[in-house]
């Protein structure tokens, strides 16, 4: 579910305009127990220091983009946005995304 709305957060994200969230939608992940911590492995060498290069020249601005008619354009009928909130093991994510209707 979180891989597919990769396109709909690109669209969410994308928009100039930003919509109030109409609900958010729980995803709890769990992997199984953790294992226990290994051991700390030796301190590398450092390696030498490069050379910083020279800035290049900034390029033209490019056209302004068209309007994408909202933060769901593109989206099947009936999505809304919403916060997709991911919990995992190592903490939380939220996502600002398209969300399915409720069933």
């Amino acid at each position: 579910m979180a891989g597919g709305s990769g396109f709909l957060t690109a669209k969410a994200v994308g928009q100039n305009s930003v919509a109030d969230p109409i609900r958010t939608v729980t995803v709890s992940v769990h992997n199984g127990a953790t294992g226990p911590q290994g051991p700390i492995g030796p301190k590398g060498e450092q390696g030498p220091a490069g050379s910083k290069g020279e800035v290049g020249p900034t390029g033209p601005a490019g056209p302004p983009g068209t309007s994408g008619g909202g933060p769901c354009a593109g989206a099947p009928t009936g999505y809304s946005p919403g916060i997709l909130q991911i919990n995992t093991p190592g903490g939380q994510v939220k996502i600002w995304t398209c969300l399915e209707p409720e069933k």
